[in-house]
């Protein structure tokens, strides 16, 4: 489950069999899907938010999964993250096989399991990968939830497809929602539409108010995912790092040049865009159409459900290296860029979304434990409770400059108590904006302020009038060891 303000998503942490067609374009029977639906066994272990240095408590954990052509095991990325163990338990068997996470895709919550050993696929069978459903299709879910040890199936309607936040990563995504239950345990299990795999199970809607509100991972994010790895690296989702604003109002469109007949909205920012490329998106450009599709003023272009979605599922279909087609009005002309999608929304955030493996970056000095800013810290800390407003302001933003140089938010995490810091305790949480007259942009660049300083004093500044951390240079050598010694801090 996620906290924080992904507090209304639950992932249903679980596993799903898929079981081959008799021919490549029959339909599954009952039969066929439950022997494509596998349990997932995992055993997994996070650094700690706060000393990253350390580790959490080992968590266990089960899942579900299908498996699809080429024996391989499709699940949800939430399932095997921070694996350490991998094991696999087929439909109606008693062993469990030993797997490996192949490929993980945390933006599309998505992963490839593998089972080296063939034996396990005997009696299973693959399910066939169909279209994105309509809406009022019956759909039926499969996988393994918890409550009990077999194989579970539950009933329902496709009731919405919408553009809507992925509770794994953060980030927004084509999703179904069904109102078949999807309960913990159930995760990464199949969603079948006539005989055919229509999505991936993975989170359902934690409200008091909500009753069987879950979600599927749609086809065209599977399908994204998985020409994605065909290069055998997972490249990720691309975006498009700007904002924009509405444009409903009729003075607002008149003062851009837009006529009455025409849709778009107006960029507000763009600072994850290099300034000077000629097929970039600048501030007070209007988004006409994108990929070919025209854009109504409220930013959505039309849908096959005959209802409208956010413009950006036309850039997630794509592959990072594509280039698409962007129509603007600029200074009241318009013009086509070709855009290229050369990065994702995780390469230009200010703070670090979650992503499998995550090992958050730190540096302790004089005792003070700096972090750059993250969402696992964000989330596991406060959880459902507001964290400092400067953390607030931050989490949504893009990153300035990302092309040249990486910017994040460095913070004081923690303070270990030290002769060298004493009188400092109130500066926990505190971002760092400047460190012996140097601009703190990243981590790297306090780790070269501190090496580079030569003076008998490091000074440490934030972003509020709150006041100065003023260090002895030589006593924080000194003290180094004691402290890494006496909080164990390793190499």
């Amino acid at each position: 489950m996620k906290d924080g303000r992904y507090l209304r998503l639950m992932v249903a942490f679980g596993f799903l069999w898929i079981i081959q067609p008799t021919s490549a374009n029959a339909a599954a029977t009952k039969d066929d899907i439950k022997s494509a639906i596998v349990q997932i066994f995992v055993e997994s272990i996070a650094h700690d938010d706060v000393h990253p240095w350390q580790f959490k408590k080992i968590a266990s954990g089960t899942g579900s999964g299908v498996i699809i052509k080429g024996n391989q095991i499709l699940t949800a990325a939430h399932v095997v993250d921070n694996a350490i163990s991998i094991y696999v338990r087929k439909t109606g068997s008693h062993r469990r096989y030993k797997a490996l996470a192949r490929y993980i895709g945390d933006a599309s919550d998505l992963a490839i399991i593998t089972v080296d050993d063939d034996a396990f696929f005997h009696g299973t069978s693959t399910l066939q990968i169909g279209t994105l459903p309509k809406l009022g299709d019956a759909v039926t879910t499969w996988g393994f939830p918890k409550g009990g040890s077999q194989v579970a199936l539950t009933k329902g309607i496709v009731s919405r497809i919408d553009f809507y936040e992925y509770a794994h990563s953060g980030f927004d995504n084509l999703v179904c929602q069904v109102d078949a239950a999807i309960n913990s345990g159930a995760s990464g299990g199949a969603a079948v539409v006539d005989g055919r795999l229509a999505g991936i199970t993975f989170q359902s809607l934690n409200n008091d108010s909500a009753d069987n509100v879950g979600y599927v991972i749609p086809v065209p994010v599977i399908k994204q995912f998985l020409e994605d790895i065909q290069d055998g690296e997972v490249n990720g989702v691309p975006a498009i790092a700007i904002r924009v604003a509405h444009m409903e109002n009729p003075h607002l469109r008149d003062f851009y040049g837009m006529t009455a007949s025409t849709g778009g909205v107006l960029v507000t920012d763009s600072q994850g865009e290099p300034e000077n490329e000629m097929n970039a998106v600048k501030v007070n450009d209007v988004l006409l159409q994108i990929d070919g599709f025209p854009i109504g003023n409220d930013g959505t272009v039309p849908f096959q459900s005959g209802d409208r979605i956010n413009a950006l599922f036309y850039i997630t279909k794509h592959q990072i290296g594509d280039t698409i087609p962007i129509r603007i009005l600029r200074e009241r002309k318009e013009v086509v860029i070709d855009y290229a999608l050369k990065y994702t929304l995780r390469d230009v955030m200010l703070i670090t979304r979650h992503f499998s493996g995550f090992v958050p970056d730190h540096e302790v000095v004089g005792g003070f434990v700096f972090l750059e800013l993250n969402e696992d810290y964000l989330e596991n800390i406060y959880g459902e409770y507001a964290s400092p407003d400067w953390m607030g302001k931050l989490s949504e933003n893009y990153t300035r400059q990302w092309w040249r140089d990486k910017e994040t938010a460095v913070f004081i995490s923690s303070i270990l108590a030290d002769e060298v810091n004493i009188g400092y305790d109130a500066f926990e949480e505190r971002r760092v904006v400047r460190v012996n007259g140097t601009e703190i942009r990243n981590l790297d660049a306090l780790r070269q302020a501190v090496i580079a300083n030569k003076s008998r004093f490091h000074v440490f500044e934030f972003d509020d009038p709150y006041g100065q951390i003023v260090l002895d240079r030589q006593l924080v050598i000194e003290r180094a060891p004691i402290i890494k010694d006496r909080y164990k801090l390793g190499d």
